[in-house]
């Protein structure tokens, strides 16, 4: 049994008006942002069912605290009971992929998020789930430009978002039909995980070189794990059915940022690797190479605009929070 947290608001929050607990089911539950999601649930009372692919990931969401539930996206199975919940957050998990693709390749991807939307709405569509919260790519909407641009914007995929068109178009389908889907486009998640774990923490905590493309690295708009997390249950209670909604802080950085602050504020010294960006195809994976040469800055007015607060505001706060939990 999953206990809560009794006599909490967030507990009383989280009841159904029938006096149930209510449930959330979090797909991709073990991973680095759908671990902090279930922790944010927990901490609000919620009952949460977390897919787990295996026994070593269902090991990691039982960590977390919630109840795994054993199932593939890809695969029909008992899971989709389970997922017909009170609220759903879909984090499709990130397929296996390098920076040179090739048509076949995309092809199958593809393939496979439609598949995965498929097993996972249809059965939900049949349900009385309350709220879908499907967390997309913001490369969707391409290079940018360093100014940021709303979710009304025209899209300009780049290459590896291209492959994920054909679902986002289908999720349109989904809305019109009557499913409550509020769709989510997180930046660039940073924390103590991830990519951010291997190419800036590891690195500048040892000693090791961080990989730098070009002189600068883009603009890029950035948002820690755990504000990312805490948005979607906030766009889960609050956003609109239909609505998009990007989930980014208010000041864009440079991507050499990331390194170069943490290394400041852990005063240690910060040793490059530079690579020329048009040599980026050759040496960074599993990163697709397009979102680490182009802009990609968005506004936050219509996130902010549903009540939502940054715990994290800069991405000074975000790094001092991890630093100071790297040293507990």
């Amino acid at each position: 049994m999953l206990s809560v947290v009794a006599g909490s608001q967030a507990f009383h929050t989280a009841r159904m008006t029938d006096d149930r607990v209510a449930t959330t089911f979090v797909t991709d539950a073990a991973g680095f942002l759908g671990t902090e999601l279930v922790k944010v649930l927990l901490a609000q009372g919620w009952r949460v069912l977390g897919l787990a692919s295996s026994v070593e990931a269902a090991e990691r969401v039982r960590r977390a605290g919630a109840i795994p539930v054993i199932g593939d996206l890809l695969e029909p199975g008992r899971w989709q009971d389970e997922a017909a919940a009170d609220w759903v957050f879909y984090l499709p998990p990130h397929a296996g992929y390098r920076p040179w693709l090739t048509g076949k390749r995309a092809a199958v991807i593809a393939r496979a998020r439609l598949l995965m939307d498929a097993h996972l709405l249809d059965p939900v569509a049949a349900g009385a789930t309350r709220r879908i919260v499907y967390v997309a790519q913001a490369s969707y909407y391409g290079a940018t430009g360093p100014r940021p641009i709303t979710e009304d914007e025209p899209v300009r995929p780049s290459a590896w978002a291209r492959r994920f068109t054909p679902a986002l178009d289908r999720l349109d389908g989904y809305v019109v039909a009557g499913l409550p889907i509020v769709t989510a486009f997180p930046g660039w998640v940073y924390g103590d995980g991830s990519w951010f774990r291997e190419r800036v923490i590891e690195p500048v905590m040892t000693g090791r070189r961080v990989l730098q493309v070009g002189k600068t690295g883009p603009w890029v708009s950035p948002i820690h794990v755990h504000d990312c997390a805490r948005a979607l249950v906030h766009l889960a209670r609050h956003g609109e059915a239909g609505g998009r909604y990007f989930v980014v802080n208010s000041d864009s950085i440079r991507l050499y940022e990331f390194a170069e602050t943490f290394a400041r504020l852990a005063n240690r010294p910060l040793r490059l690797r530079r690579v020329p960006a048009l040599a980026a195809s050759l040496v960074v994976d599993p990163f697709p190479t397009d979102d680490i040469r182009s802009d990609a800055v968005f506004s936050n007015i219509r996130l902010r605009g549903t009540g939502f607060r940054f715990q994290y505001p800069t991405l000074d706060h975000g790094l001092q929070q991890i630093l100071g939990a790297l040293h507990e």
